[in-house]
């Protein structure tokens, strides 16, 4: 099975909106800077989530996208649903004695990934990154220099796929040097 790339980015825009300050909704170019999703494809995705009731979208000009629900009412499944549609089935035959033995033991397998899907809600997915951020930035200030522990780079090109602090789904402010004048 493989888990498509709108999923993968739909789970990432929601972590980023759940970092946001509940009454201050963040824009499809806040977002795409953060994320480094290209715009249109943060307003396709946002569309879905809308139609599912996951996410609000507030018009003007400070406007936005926000959640809808708690980041603990949000599950994968729904997620899944959301872009994805549900899980499928092959299209296996059920005429056949084989073909209905085959179907259901595909029906087993969706059933048994939907309630894992359903298990995991976008709370706890923030709660666990989180935690595993703190503990590699502590195991990476305790013993840099362990030959035992991989070198965490927080910084490097792979920090916005891991990296859901606030800092990533802000658009950050630049800073502009102070030129004399001569």
């Amino acid at each position: 099975m493989r888990i498509s790339t709108m999923a993968c980015h739909a789970l990432h825009l929601l972590l980023c909106l759940s970092e946001q300050e509940d009454d201050i909704p963040a824009s499809a170019s806040e977002l795409s800077v953060s994320t480094g999703i290209s715009e249109k494809f943060v307003q396709k995705i946002m569309r879905m989530l809308q139609a599912e009731g996951i996410v609000k979208s507030v018009r003007g000009i400070a406007g936005g996208h926000m959640l809808a629900r708690t980041p603990d009412d949000i599950t994968l499944a729904d997620i899944i649903f959301a872009v994805e549609g549900g899980i499928s089935l092959p299209g296996v035959s059920q005429a056949a004695p084989v073909g209905k033995t085959a179907f259901d033991a595909w029906d087993k397998v969706a059933r048994s990934l939907h309630n894992s899907l359903e298990a995991v809600t976008l709370g706890s997915v923030r709660q666990n990154s989180a935690s595993s951020q703190r503990l590699a930035t502590r195991r990476r200030v305790a013993q840099p220099s362990s030959p035992l522990l991989p070198e965490t780079d927080f910084g490097g090109t792979n920090a916005k796929a891991y990296s859901l602090g606030r800092q990533r789904c802000r658009k950050p402010k630049q800073a502009v040097p102070i030129s004399s004048a001569v």
